[in-house]
């Protein structure tokens, strides 16, 4: 591939945006690259990474130079899983990116930063590149993504958000971030309003049936879900997001074998590579924790970090197996070296602490240190919103269940199913917490709800076998003994 910059360099104009007089260009030689490119801006849009990335390795073919198509190669990898396919585009992007005009090269960097954890230069970037060009509506998604992920200013990613819609009426990304924005922040009106129009706005596209699911999935709406996922799949049978998303829902449902079909299928339609090999892995050992199956979940998880080091899910679910299995000094390492990556992507700020502490409570009832995972939830609400919140109250119902203090854990449970009535997880503390007080009258009528849920569960699904034993009735038929 010739990487040497042409002579007689040609700007391209790409697209003319919504609200501005200005033209915004393109760096390339090729309009045969730009009509590559463009397609791949739009299926970017769609979150289809598959066609995204191989439009924009068209463009790269029709022109090796072209700054903007490695820089979005490098987005749509890191996206599907392909960290290290991103870096070394990246390195192209911002190599090639001297002789682009300054709106590329503002776009280029802040992305640049971002995929490097320069989260203070990426938001820099980006605030050069709003106040240069106020047209630029991915400059205000991007935006308001950090204030989300970063700072937890909803308020200020809220105003991000509206500000692309402002820049671009039709820019569906920018509708469906505030729909999700609003689902987290716990006004489920608006959340539906604006996904409702994302639909409107994308009638054909996959995604914004799928992102409606994800909010019925919050509620516990979980059969609306799946028709709404499968609707999805209508529009795009080979839509990776909706394949593995019904998988999710299977899995809280106890369907085990077909959640493994689901993700297993999601992951193949995505690029391959090593971190997509370690995210099979990851899949197998998460049904493995739902079967009981620690040792074989724990060993899982390992493999998956030996191929890739710095996969959250594999590192989060060994510690939780490794305390289930007694291990708390294996567990602690690991939880260890969680916070150094964490610190060295100067996260430590972030909503990736929510899982941090959740994780580190959990570790510590599985100890016995009950105080300390109280504390670790204190600190997790920190990090916490109101959908988000039910998570922290559902651990501190373990933890104060495992204490012995049932009052505290069914306030707790309270909380917790004002977000999601039907969370399963939660719903079965409630059940262990009235058999411990002798209450058989709710624990059958709250075991009635479960047994409804997991109705089409499968027969290894510990979960449903404890809530059988709870309820003194055998899992193959439902009778009481």
């Amino acid at each position: 591939m010739n990487l040497a910059r042409r002579t007689g360099l040609i700007i391209l104009a790409a697209l003319s945006l919504t609200g501005c007089g200005r033209e915004k260009k393109l760096t390339s030689a090729s309009a045969d690259a730009v009509r590559a490119y463009r397609e791949g801006v739009a299926q970017w849009e769609k979150f289809y990474y598959p066609e995204a990335k191989r439009s924009f390795e068209a463009a790269l073919r029709y022109d090796s130079t072209f700054a903007l198509a490695w820089c979005r190669l490098a987005m749509v990898d890191a996206a599907s899983g392909g960290a290290g396919n991103a870096s070394g585009a990246m390195k192209e992007a911002v190599r090639l990116s001297a002789g682009t005009t300054q709106r590329e090269r503002l776009f280029i960097a802040m992305w640049h930063y971002r995929l490097e954890f320069d989260n203070d230069r990426a938001a820099s970037a980006a605030d050069s590149l709003i106040r240069l060009y106020p047209d630029e509506k991915e400059a205000y998604l991007f935006r308001g993504a950090l204030y989300e992920e970063l700072d937890k200013n909803y308020d200020a990613a809220l105003g991000c958000y509206g500000k692309a819609v402002g820049a671009d009426s039709l820019y569906a990304q920018a509708v469906m971030s505030l729909g999700y924005a609003y689902s987290t922040l716990g006004n489920q009106q608006k959340a539906v309003e604006w996904m409702q129009r994302y639909i409107r706005l994308a009638p054909d596209a996959a995604d914004p049936r799928a992102s409606y699911a994800d909010l019925l999935v919050r509620a516990g709406r979980y059969d609306e879900a799946l028709e709404q996922y499968r609707k999805a799949l209508e529009l795009k049978p080979d839509y990776w997001y909706a394949v593995r998303e019904i998988g999710t829902v299977y899995s809280i449902l106890g369907r085990l074998k077909e959640a493994d079909v689901q993700f297993h299928s999601s992951l193949a339609l995505l690029p391959p590579g090593p971190e997509i090999e370690a995210a099979h892995m990851v899949a197998d050992a998460s049904l493995d924790v739902k079967r009981g199956k620690y040792r074989e979940a724990s060993a899982g998880y390992r493999r998956a970090l030996g191929i890739d080091s710095v996969n959250y899910a594999a590192a989060e679910g060994l510690v939780r197996t490794l305390g289930k299995l007694g291990d708390f000094d294996g567990a602690g390492e690991v939880l260890r070296r969680i916070s150094l990556v964490l610190a060295q992507r100067h996260l430590t700020n972030s909503t990736a602490m929510l899982s941090y502490h959740l994780t580190h409570a959990g570790l510590l009832t599985d100890g016995g240190d009950y105080a300390g995972a109280l504390g670790e939830c204190d600190s997790a609400a920190g990090y916490s919103f109101p959908l988000t919140r039910a998570a922290v109250e559902r651990q501190r119902a373990q933890t104060h269940l495992a204490a012995g203090a049932l009052e505290d854990a069914l306030d707790d449970c309270g909380r917790a199913l004002e977000v999601n009535p039907n969370s399963p997880v939660v719903l079965l503390t409630l059940v262990r917490i009235y058999h411990r007080n002798g209450d058989t009258r709710m624990t059958g009528e709250i075991g009635l709800r479960l047994q409804s849920l997991w109705a089409g569960a499968d027969s290894d699904f510990e979960d449903r076998n404890e809530l059988f034993r709870l309820l003194g009735r055998r899992p193959h038929d439902g009778h009481p003994l």
